[in-house]
């Protein structure tokens, strides 16, 4: 082998080295900082509007790795389920819930990924309160489908199963809530008081 080509190959290996801690390492590092850093802004009482609260998480949602998007999607949709339950101002929920969405889509669509289960629970309960702050029936469908769709990754999970029998409760569906009311004391009968 010759000098050259030996040489091409040391190149090759650490351009390949080299990709991989910047893709591997720094820029998932550097997302949940920034992450972070949007967490601490919003628990700090430094966000005074919509647009302060969309920017900020916007920061880390829009910055690139191919690791810890759904992670990131997972948590914001959390804080995003607390900001929408504390909110009264309607018009505000339908912005929050608008820009959510455009995160919600690569997910659903991808069907796949670390927490996607997680997130399929976190929209549905974003739509969930939604729809009953709202009296929304889009929003009510919206979330009984992400409920729903979670019982088929996860069968008989208690946490789309209490979904289910929140949303017919709320609706006033007795035949549906004492379904899986029945489908509940079946398979998790201590969790019932």
């Amino acid at each position: 082998m010759t000098k050259a080509i030996k040489n091409s190959i040391a190149i090759a290996i650490t351009v390949l080295a080299s990709l991989s801690i910047v893709f591997g390492a720094y820029l998932p590092l550097r997302k949940s900082q920034i992450y972070i850093k949007a967490m601490f802004n919003f628990q700090s009482g430094k966000i005074h509007s919509v647009e302060d609260f969309i920017g900020l998480f916007g920061s880390a949602l829009n910055f690139y790795s191919p690791i810890g998007q759904d992670e990131v999607v997972s948590y914001y949709s959390g804080i995003l389920a607390n900001v929408i339950n504390q909110q009264t101002n309607s018009q505000v929920i339908e912005v929050l819930l608008k820009e959510s969405e455009k995160w919600m889509e690569p997910i659903l669509k991808a069907q796949k990924g670390f927490v996607f289960n997680q997130n399929l629970y976190n929209f549905a309960v974003v739509y969930k309160i939604a729809a009953l702050k709202l009296k929304n029936e889009i929003y009510y469908q919206k979330s009984l489908d992400f409920f729903k769709e979670g019982l088929k990754y996860s069968p008989n999970r208690l946490i789309f199963l209490s979904g289910l029998f929140e949303l017919y409760q709320a609706k006033g569906d007795n035949e549906k809530t004492r379904e899986i009311g029945d489908i509940i004391l079946k398979y998790w009968p201590d969790k019932i008081k």
